[in-house]
């Protein structure tokens, strides 16, 4: 099917609306005016709380306060449960109606907890989107959490014209540090910044979100929701829908895992279902991850051998995931730590993306049937579940797509899962061979790699 069949897509603008605060972001710049789009996208927030979406169509105005009351107006009916359930969590009176959401937003200034200023590392990697990736380190900066250590880890081969503009952008800010990985991988670069980092938490990130201005604050506090966290993932949510190929990701499930807290270890919360932790993609996705220092070093960082940059092309983020939980630590994922993600606008990168998801995905299994012999038997036995989960039509996995996802992006997810395997063991020889030509530079006294 090509994508000339979405004749019928209609752009969205993708906008945040806080209810308690009146508050309207625009998270991703756009030439166009507001009232050009046909429809909106509101993700609706309370006091900073996110909630859900809700859609609007046929806006004609720019105007916020109009904006603000009729993304109220729509809230009230498609979320008004959600919204009388904050309330109780709060201790307040029930909200009558919406225009009772104010006095959630006063209860929350009034109740503001001093955050921890724990020195938390921030590890953006990034492979020649030199802008992108200062821009991300600014809006960390700008956040509200102020006790950080960036770390931009360049994955390119040469250091110079990203170590010069990350020298004169933020001369007067100590607190940013560029990084060299020459070895290509997103993995690899990944841990050249949890080598490097200075914090007791350290989170990462990519090169293509924009960060929320509570983001850090919010994932701190989300380390003492529970006893033993050793890991928090946040919300992803999509900065733009200007493209029938970025609807289309939403559609196959984006990187967004809801808008309820969750908790997941081996223990107290663990969940129900056949495949549980190994469908640890319910998790959270790997553009806003956070640990422990104690967590990560205990299960070893990130596998070389997986992600982005290799021929397995992802699934570092589900592997890291998994082994943080069946290592026996919690793992929490609290949606108001969340950012926004630049989607990819073309079609054919889009059929590149579901491809290469089928390869990470079960390069990832692969690997975890390698490394031992009892995982190997459960996923055995999870086989059928698993079959199910990714080719039923209401299964978690794929309940958001609608008649119109084309048959042809499952075919290819579907035929990177059956190259996936053979793709794992391609990715360990060409690790192995980085590994030695490495081992020999520096043996040779090749200081190439030096920060």
């Amino acid at each position: 099917m090509s994508i000339t069949h979405f004749s019928h897509f209609l752009p969205a603008r993708v906008l945040s609306v806080d209810l308690g605060t009146n508050r309207v972001e625009v998270p991703a710049p756009s030439e166009r005016p507001l009232a050009a789009y046909s429809r909106i996208r509101a993700l609706v927030r309370v006091a900073d709380t996110p909630i859900g979406f809700v859609e609007l169509e046929g806006v004609t105005t720019d105007d916020d306060a109009s904006i603000v009351e009729m993304v109220r107006t729509r809230a009230w009916v498609d979320f008004r449960e959600n919204l009388i359930d904050l309330f109780a969590k709060a201790h307040l009176p029930a909200p009558s109606s919406s225009a009772d959401l104010k006095t959630y937003a006063q209860w929350s200034a009034e109740n503001v907890v001093a955050h921890e200023q724990v020195l938390v590392s921030v590890v953006i990697s990034t492979l020649q989107n030199d802008e992108a990736a200062m821009a991300t380190a600014a809006r960390v900066l700008e956040g509200a959490h102020e006790s950080l250590d960036i770390i931009i880890v360049d994955n390119s081969d040469s250091p110079e014209p990203l170590a010069a503009k990350v020298a004169q952008r933020f001369s007067k800010d100590s607190r940013v540090r560029h990084v060299l990985e020459r070895r290509r991988g997103l993995s690899r670069a990944r841990n050249k910044g949890l080598e490097v980092a200075r914090g007791d938490i350290i989170v990462f990130t990519d090169d293509d979100v924009i960060v929320d201005r509570l983001w850090i604050t919010k994932i701190v506090e989300a380390f003492n929701l529970a006893p033993n966290v050793g890991c928090v993932t946040g919300a992803i949510i999509p900065a733009e829908l200007e493209t029938p190929a970025q609807e289309l990701l939403e559609q196959f499930g984006g990187f967004n895992k809801g808008f309820a807290t969750e908790v997941f270890n081996m223990t107290d919360h663990r969940r129900p279902g056949p495949l549980y932790p190994y469908d640890s993609g319910r998790f959270g996705s790997g553009a806003n991850i956070a640990f422990r220092r104690a967590c990560i070093d205990e299960i070893g960082g990130f596998t070389n051998h997986l992600g982005a940059g290799t021929p397995a092309w992802g699934g570092e983020d589900i592997d890291v995931l998994r082994r943080t939980v069946t290592a026996g630590y919690t793992l929490v994922y609290v949606p108001s730590a969340l950012m926004w993600h630049r989607h990819r606008r073309s079609y054919d990168a889009l059929r590149r993306q579901m491809y290469r998801y089928g390869i990470g995905l079960s390069a990832t299994v692969t690997k975890w049937v390698m490394e031992d012999r009892g995982i190997a038997v459960e996923v055995a036995r999870r086989l059928p579940a698993g079959v199910l989960h990714i080719l039923g039509p209401k299964s978690r996995k794929n309940k958001a797509k609608t008649s119109t996802y084309p048959r042809s992006l499952t075919l290819l997810e579907l035929a990177g899962l059956l190259v996936g395997p053979f793709a794992y063991f391609r990715s360990r020889r060409a690790v192995r061979s980085a590994d030695s030509i490495s081992r020999k530079d520096a043996a040779n006294g090749d200081c190439r790699t030096s920060r």
